[in-house]
């Protein structure tokens, strides 16, 4: 029974928010020479995986001012990460912020080869990936909780079994999709992160209330694997309601190890994905 407890993106993101003017914060800001531009692609990598159920190992852990994390994503050397009103450029060892820019309230963070996607509150907002400057808005129906790119979609969670795939340029909605899983029937499913896992397009959902997350086919709906972060609700013991996952991002060229963190966590994790029983 599950207990109850609660990509690598392009490098002129990085050097976007690197040369902006900070704004005043609760950590110190340092300055950092801008990032060499790249033309990386945005899609996730691709990886092999035979297993389905895995749990999560606390590799490390860095101390945060329990920010409201809205989204998590490496860029570089950098953590991205979107605190609703603000994106910052942290320094995944320290958590010392390095830059911040004030942008319209959202959750969730997507970088696509259109540019750098946020949702929120009845809209979806295209920044430049360089100057955050707003390139286009569209207006959305749907609550968003969280957000990502399969390398073809953008996909959204609204809090629901739901997911929503929308076009990476226009953010136009494409299809619904529902989790096609009698044990998760009533997932409420929040921040994402998508994948490529045996050339197949998935996406990581947290579970919202839980100490899960579970990894969804966007083909078909179906549950292929799912993750105990019980290790994490230990190493954090969240007091509030609203203490859940709010940042997923993949570490590159390792195997199955992401950076983790939650909303208004005092930590940021470094965790492996170990495969169990």
């Amino acid at each position: 029974m599950k207990p109850l407890r609660i990509t690598r993106l392009l490098c002129p993101v990085a050097a976007a928010l690197l040369t902006l003017t900070a704004c005043s914060a609760p950590h110190r800001v340092a300055h950092v020479s801008p990032a060499p531009a790249t033309t990386a692609s945005p899609a996730p990598a691709a990886i092999r995986s035979t297993s389905r159920h895995f749990r999560a190992q606390v590799l490390a852990r860095v101390p945060t001012d329990r920010a409201d994390a809205r989204g998590l994503e490496l860029v570089g050397d950098l953590l991205v990460e979107n605190t609703g009103p603000v994106i910052r450029a942290v320094a995944p060892p320290t958590g010392e912020v390095q830059a911040q820019r004030n942008v319209p309230p959202g959750n969730g963070i997507a970088l696509t080869p259109a540019g750098l996607w946020r949702t929120g509150a009845g809209a979806a907002v295209l920044l430049d990936p360089r100057s955050l400057a707003e390139r286009h808005r569209a207006t959305i129906a749907d609550e968003s909780w969280g957000l990502c790119y399969d390398g073809t979609n953008l996909v959204q969670s609204d809090g629901t079994t739901r997911l929503l795939l929308r076009d990476r340029d226009t953010a136009a909605l494409i299809r619904e999709l529902r989790v096609d899983s009698r044990e998760w029937s009533t997932a409420r499913l929040g921040e994402l992160h998508c994948v490529i896992v045996d050339d197949r397009a998935q996406v990581w959902a947290a579970v919202t209330g839980t100490d899960w997350m579970i990894r969804v086919d966007l083909a078909t709906g179906a549950v292929v694997a799912d993750a105990d972060l019980t290790a994490i609700t230990i190493a954090e013991l969240p007091t509030g309601r609203d203490q859940v996952i709010g940042g997923i991002a993949a570490v590159p060229d390792t195997a199955g190890e992401l950076w983790l963190t939650g909303r208004h966590y005092h930590h940021r994790y470094r965790i492996g994905l170990q495969p169990r029983p």
